[in-house]
Order: structure tokens, then sequence, then C-alpha cells
């Protein structure tokens, strides 16, 4: 099935916003201490595949 050009406009803003948010995330989990991403069970390592996870899960 062809896409419309309007499906394809709104799937690239989806594509767009969910890394914004992937990016955000991995920001604010930058912030943290690392006493803080600990009490969360979180090392500085674990950041760029815990905000890709979560935004797999999120287009899911």
């Amino acid at each position: 099935m062809r896409k419309t050009f309007a499906r394809a406009a709104i799937d690239a803003a989806t594509t767009m916003l969910y890394a914004r948010r992937a990016r955000r995330n991995a920001w604010m989990l930058h912030a943290l201490s690392d006493a803080q991403l600990k009490d969360i069970g979180l090392t500085r390592f674990d950041i760029g595949p815990v905000a890709h996870a979560a935004r797999e899960s999120l287009a899911d």
C-alpha cells in the first residue's frame, strides 16, 4: 500500500518526536549523580541503551 504524503509527514514527525524524547531522557539521566543512578539500578554506561530502548517501546 502506498503512503500518502500526509501519512509520510506524520510518520516523520512522530519519529522526530520519539528521537527528541530519547535525547531528553538521556540528558536527564546524565544530569543525575552516580549515586542517584545506582539507586535506580543504572550506571552511566547504561544510559544510552536505556534511552534507546525507551524510544523503541514508545514506537510500538
